[in-house]
């Protein structure tokens, strides 16, 4: 059976000769790849990333680096990630021209998203890709990402990141069921124990106001708009502000980028339906609706 025809053709590499390439050093981490041993979790971190891929630009002359993208805590079976969407916004205004990875998992471990980029979307806007460990560079050898170990790899890396993600899942239920909290961040009007991460303390400094939502819809009747209403009136941190300006916190709220003030009526609803808040008043909303 005939090779499939790569995208990238000798002729492509005779007009480059001597160019230099403006490079995307893209970096990502997630769960999925610190859930092994050590060495595992230190030849995948952040910092040996990076220091491998400008290893690689030192060592070659015709790339220069344009910027670094990194996705820290991001599955790599989803390509809506925030740095790798702005590392597309700059392929797509011509800012780059090069993505330069570790290893094919970095880029994803989505089996067809993967091949999609690969065969489709950098050869369509003239994107050198270079994956270092798997010897992969679209330029210098084009066939290098034609060839079935690419998509065995590819098959490969999505298979592990299925296990991986049943095997987070059953241990995360597991700790459900034995009563730990196994969130990332508590819940406003909550911090996790310092002396154990799965057990959560009130925050006094917000208690009240956790209080005072319930009050204002179980008391009082109001609804989730005239509650953010109040709370806006009253200035007070929005959940996402408060881990950010009061308790230090390196938290994103991709939906809320700048704003720490104003309160959503999304917001409001998520405190009202959640049972860790409200094991006082959930009880009182329910009998309400019986009547």
């Amino acid at each position: 059976m005939a090779g499939r025809k790569s995208k990238y053709t000798i002729n492509d590499l005779e007009k480059r000769k001597e160019k230099i390439w403006s490079v995307a050093q893209y970096i990502r981490l997630s769960q999925e790849d610190t859930d092994k041993d050590n060495e595992k979790i230190e030849s995948n971190s952040i910092t040996s990333q990076k220091l491998l891929l400008e290893e690689y630009i030192k060592e070659h002359k015709d790339l220069k680096s344009y910027d670094i993208y990194i996705d820290d805590g991001f599955t790599g079976t989803d390509f809506n990630r925030p740095s790798f969407q702005r590392l597309l916004e700059d392929m797509k205004k011509g800012n780059i021209n090069c993505v330069l990875v570790k290893d094919l998992s970095r880029l994803g471990r989505n089996y067809i998203e993967v091949g999609n980029y690969i065969e489709q979307i950098f050869p369509l806007f003239n994107i050198r890709f270079i994956a270092i460990n798997d010897s992969l560079d679209s330029f210098k050898n084009p066939s290098s990402t034609n060839t079935i170990l690419v998509p065995f790899k590819n098959l490969i890396n999505d298979e592990y990141a299925r296990d991986t993600s049943i095997k987070i899942k059953t241990s995360l239920n597991g700790k459900k069921k034995k009563g730990e909290y196994v969130g990332a961040y508590a819940p406003y009007g909550y911090i996790k124990n310092p002396k154990d991460k799965h057990k959560l303390i009130v925050d006094k400094s917000v208690a009240d106001i956790v209080k005072k939502i319930f009050y204002w819809n179980v008391e009082e009747g109001l609804g989730k708009i005239a509650i953010c209403h109040k709370l806006n009136e009253l200035g007070i941190l929005n959940p996402t502000g408060h881990k950010r300006l009061e308790l230090k916190q390196n938290y994103n709220n991709y939906g809320i980028q700048k704003n720490n003030y104003t309160w959503t009526p999304s917001t409001v609803r998520n405190i009202l339906n959640n049972e860790v808040y409200c094991r006082k008043y959930c009880s009182r909303k329910k009998k309400n609706k019986k009547l």
